[in-house]
């Protein structure tokens, strides 16, 4: 590896590495919340694949935006914006239940069974895990969480 690559890849590793840990955290969370949920509607309930899917990504949505936006990407506590945070934040996590719902129909219907089902789910939110990080970094917190107050405002302080 050449020095100018080294140093771009620490350059990066040192400004994202505590945020990508912590946001690796989450996602572990998340992805046992998810489970769990996609779990019981589709193997205890006994919901179709793609029904069950897309309750479980509801339901594990709220507790990924909440320890995203406070442990992650350390915001103050309160002061959520509608337009800024909480509607991009679930456009990214609705794009990844059309992705992985779409991908659960698919493998449902061929395979059948509860573990292709949460195989598929899992596969399909991995391919979208670093397009999501990069995405609120620089488009939601991270600019605010690096000290940058350019970042998203609160819908109170945009409209006073």
């Amino acid at each position: 590896m050449s020095s100018k690559l080294r140093s771009i890849v620490g350059r990066l590793l040192q400004g994202y590495a505590q945020r990508l840990f912590r946001y690796m955290g989450v996602t572990v969370v998340n992805t046992i919340v998810g489970q769990s949920v996609l779990f019981i509607f589709h193997a205890v309930i006994g919901l179709p694949g793609m029904l069950a899917n897309a309750c479980a990504v509801a339901i594990s949505t709220i507790p990924a935006y909440l320890l995203s936006r406070n442990y992650v990407w350390e915001q103050p506590r309160g002061d959520h914006s509608v337009g800024g945070e909480i509607a991009p934040f679930w456009m990214l996590a609705f794009a990844g239940l059309a992705l992985s719902t779409a991908v659960v129909g698919v493998v449902d219907g061929i395979f059948g069974g509860t573990w292709s089902v949460q195989i598929a789910n899992a596969s399909a939110y991995g391919t979208l895990w670093i397009v999501r990080f990069l995405v609120i970094e620089h488009l939601l917190w991270g600019d605010s969480a690096n000290g940058n107050s350019d970042g998203p405002q609160s819908d109170e302080k945009l409209a006073g």
